[in-house]
Order: C-alpha cells, then sequence, then structure tokens
C-alpha cells in the first residue's frame, strides 16, 4: 500500500507596511497648539507589540550631540530606525512652541524633536502614514471635519511656513478669511490636495 503523499502549504507572512498601515492610530494624536502629533510612547509600544527586535539609532554630531545645524544656525536631528534589517532613515528639525526653528536649542526640544522624527521613522514602516499622506482615518473609513482639521494641523507641523503660505492661498482661493470659515467640501478638497503634495514628497 502506498502511503499518500500530503503537502504542506506555508501561510504567506504579512509584510511591515501590511500590518502597521492597518492599525488606526486616530485615538493617540496628541494636539500641542494648532499642531497635532502621533504620541511617541504609544507608537513605539505598538511597534514592540509586532516588531520586538526593532531598532533605532539617534545620530551624534563630531562632538558625540544628536543635533546638527545648517549653515544659518538651524537645529535639526536625525533618527534611523531598523525592522528585520531593512532600515528608514529621517531628518527633523527642532521647532519652538509656534513650530519655528530653533537656533541653540535647549536639550528639552532636543529630546522632543528626536521622539518626533522617531515617530516619522515609524510611518516609513506604515504607522501613522496615513496622517502625513493626507488622511486622518485608513481609507475604508470616511473623514470627519475634526479629522480633516488634524490633517491640516499636521501638514502645517511639518512645513511650517511654506505649508502656511499654501493654505492661506487655498482658502483665497474659495473666497475666504479663515480655513474656519471653508465648507466640508472646500476642506476636502485642500485635504486631498495635501495628499496630492505629500505623495510627490514637495
Amino acid at each position: 500500500m502506498t502511503k499518500k503523499k500530503t503537502t504542506t502549504t506555508k501561510a504567506k507572512t504579512k509584510s511591515t507596511w501590511e500590518v502597521l498601515s492597518k492599525i488606526d492610530c486616530s485615538e493617540h494624536v496628541e494636539k500641542k497648539g494648532r499642531f497635532s502629533y502621533l504620541s511617541w510612547a504609544w507608537a513605539w509600544g505598538i511597534l514592540m507589540e509586532h516588531y520586538p527586535n526593532a531598532t533605532f539609532d539617534n545620530h551624534l554630531n563630531f562632538d558625540g550631540y544628536p543635533c546638527f545645524f545648517d549653515a544659518n544656525g538651524n537645529a535639526m536631528v536625525r533618527v534611523t530606525l531598523c525592522i528585520d534589517e531593512v532600515c528608514h532613515c529621517e531628518d527633523f528639525p527642532v521647532l519652538n512652541h509656534q513650530n519655528k526653528s530653533i537656533k541653540n536649542p535647549d536639550s528639552f526640544a532636543v529630546n522632543t524633536a528626536l521622539k518626533r522624527c522617531l515617530v516619522k521613522c515609524m510611518a516609513y514602516f506604515g504607522l501613522g502614514h496615513y496622517i502625513y499622506a493626507g488622511e486622518d482615518l485608513p481609507a475604508a473609513d470616511k473623514m470627519t471635519r475634526e479629522s480633516m482639521m488634524t490633517i491640516v494641523d499636521g501638514f502645517l507641523a511639518f512645513d511650517g511656513d511654506e505649508g502656511a503660505s499654501r493654505i492661506q492661498k487655498a482658502v483665497e482661493h474659495y473666497g475666504k478669511n479663515s480655513i474656519e470659515e471653508l465648507s466640508d467640501t472646500e476642506l476636502e478638497r485642500i485635504v486631498n490636495k495635501i495628499a496630492d503634495i505629500q505623495k510627490k514628497g514637495n
């Protein structure tokens, strides 16, 4: 009697992007003034649940300090995050409470920038990416006015004066004085434009 041969089909392993991009981060977005940020502590906790071997590195300057300066003296930090041998490196400006670049920042401002830079690295792997890409909720969900305003806040947080100028021009295009005066349809069009800008890397 011939023994029947059995075969085992190995389940396909989901990519890091497939896992992290499906996670809804909207309840963990923190407001700082009129700007929005994803909680780094919550984001790191989620990352550790799924990828406990993930590591990150805060880059140091020649003096061994985790901060760099451009030709005008503005400060920035750099962080590299690695998951399963794939690494993403990101730069992030050191900002004050008005979201302006800081010269000669103190250690608290540098540490804050490092944590925000780390969260942005996580977005490259999928976690909270839709916030930076112009969506406040995953694609399957419909955006509310509050979530659309969160997207605008996030855009302003990462694009500074240039982002504020683009938003103001869009508001004036609709004959309004402020973004709060826009209708939901007009606001949605601006949010879609932000998505296009982020995807193009402008």
